[in-house]
């Protein structure tokens, strides 16, 4: 029988890495990927479509969206220059890789964390270290600062609050690898809304040239699916990244949305102290339960439970879908669930205790 085969072969660097895979399956309660439970304010999304009435659908849009520039640096309290925006965080880490990975560069990842930190990287051609977290799931400044110090990697990824695990990096913990690293240090605070504003690495921008900080309007902002992700960072490392863009990269559409989302944001981010009170009921209900969880100071708990590729199989009987982590190197029976609306956090418990009394 003779095997069909394509007209060219994927690169070979390429040939054993896994695509990116979170299951989308049919629940009533979906509580896996860590979107916002809470819809858009019904007056950003009346402005946005009178917006979209007299966007020209059939120019192109402005290449340098200067308007959103200009409204996002004000928000965020950064120079226009200083900042970079894409369809989604992912596509911003996609084009830092591009700019400044590459074959011959090579990044520091701390696993377990977000799976893209890893992937990205090697769909642009760089060399991953991965290096592991200690038992608290946060970095140990001195093996991070040794592996530095020794190996060199032209960046260092981190991810605060980290995603499956939750937890922040101390602030000290960063600027001393931001002293050490030969070149740039990326964090990604996509759920950085959920956790206390002096968590953030904000405060040690204006110190370091070679910090980047990765934000989302994908979770605090109710925003998942229109794709928007942007980055802070030194003006100078900014220019790179016009290199690797492709034209006209941000559509009139995600202009649109950005710019009305950023004059309904008090709005918008009024939800986060909700969903923050949600996460706390899970923790404290599942360790009622027995249970051992994770502190998480993002939209979602990580949490440790003996046959957790059972308890998720019973807990999408139920209608609850949560993420599972089991398969993960160092996360054996750990499940994550997302912080959603109060009545989805009352499915989830509800099933919970049902399984742990069967």
């Amino acid at each position: 029988m003779i095997v069909p085969r394509p007209a060219l072969e994927v690169r070979p660097d390429l040939a054993g890495v896994a695509p990116y895979l979170s299951p989308q399956l049919v629940a009533a309660h979906r509580m896996n990927t860590n979107e916002s439970p809470y819809p858009p304010p019904p007056a950003l999304v009346a402005e946005l479509l009178m917006e979209l009435g007299s966007v020209a659908l059939n120019r192109y849009p402005d290449r340098d969206a200067t308007g959103l520039f200009e409204a996002l640096a004000a928000h965020a309290e950064w120079s226009p220059e200083g900042l970079w925006i894409a369809n989604g965080s992912n596509e911003v880490l996609m084009h830092l890789f591009l700019a400044f990975g590459g074959p011959g560069r090579t990044v520091l990842v701390f696993e377990p964390t977000y799976a893209l930190h890893t992937l990205i990287p090697k769909i642009a051609g760089t060399g991953v270290m991965n290096a592991t977290r200690a038992e608290s799931w946060r970095i140990d400044l001195d093996t991070a600062a040794g592996i530095v110090a020794e190996r060199r990697p032209e960046i260092v990824m981190l991810c605060s609050p980290n995603n499956p695990s939750g937890g922040t990096e101390p602030l000290d913990t960063v600027r001393a690898l931001l002293e050490e690293a030969p070149g740039i240090v990326v964090v990604d605070e996509a759920y950085a809304e959920f956790a206390p504003r002096d968590d953030s690495v904000r405060a040690l921008l204006s110190e370091h040239s070679n910090l980047i900080i990765v934000k989302t309007f994908s979770k605090a902002w109710s925003l998942a699916g229109a794709r928007i992700g942007y980055l802070l960072g030194d003006p100078l490392l900014i220019r790179a990244l016009t290199r690797v863009r492709l034209p006209y990269h941000l559509s009139a559409l995600t202009q649109t949305a950005a710019l009305v989302a950023l004059r309904h944001s008090e709005a918008i981010l009024s939800s986060v102290e909700r969903i923050v009170a949600e996460r706390e009921r899970i923790s404290v209900e599942l360790q009622a339960m027995g249970v051992k969880t994770f502190p998480s100071r993002a939209n979602f708990v990580l949490f440790q439970i003996d046959d957790a590729p059972g308890v998720w199989e019973g807990l999408l009987s139920k209608g609850v879908l949560v993420r599972n982590y089991s398969d993960h190197e160092g996360m054996r029976n750990c499940l994550r669930v997302t912080a959603g609306l109060p009545e989805e956090t009352t499915a989830f418990l509800r099933a919970m205790s049902e399984i742990l009394d069967d």
